[in-house]
């Protein structure tokens, strides 16, 4: 072990020079992400741009896009007993309860799903501006 660190130690110093490669992610390239703690995204830049043909259309759009969000979509507030289970909408696995989901304008079909429970579903027909609150009790199945 003695004989390793006089070795390589004179060595050491010199990795702190050596520095990493840039890369390119492709356009559309799924990245997974961890975050530690909340961060707060602006849903204007999740959302498909509306076409303007003229530079005096395009500013004010760009403008009136944290407006129109608002409109555009719609606040979940979801909730089950027990809690941790499992929401989806449309299909689409969005997270576990309690939460809070962003959905578009529109018709949505929300699941609730857990592992020993029959699985809750309802049909909506959302506003957009709204806030909805469920709050799904699950059923426990019986045992065969």
């Amino acid at each position: 072990m003695v004989a390793t660190t006089i070795v390589f130690f004179p060595a050491a110093p010199f990795f702190l020079f050596m520095h990493g490669k840039d890369i390119s992610i492709p356009k559309g390239t799924e990245i997974t992400a961890y975050v530690n703690g909340d961060m707060k995204l602006d849903i204007a830049k999740f959302q498909p741009a509306a076409p303007a043909n003229t530079p005096a259309l395009k500013s004010a759009a760009a403008s009136n896009a944290s407006e129109n969000v608002s409109f555009l979509s719609a606040k979940l507030h979801l909730e089950s007993d027990p809690s941790g289970a499992d929401i989806e909408v449309d299909g689409s696995f969005v997270g576990n309860t309690p939460s809070d989901v962003q959905v578009t304008e529109g018709e949505h079909t929300v699941s609730v799903k857990k592992t020993g429970f029959k699985d809750w579903e309802r049909k909506l027909k959302i506003s957009g501006g709204s806030s909805v609150h469920l709050n799904a009790e699950l059923e426990k199945v019986a045992n065969q």
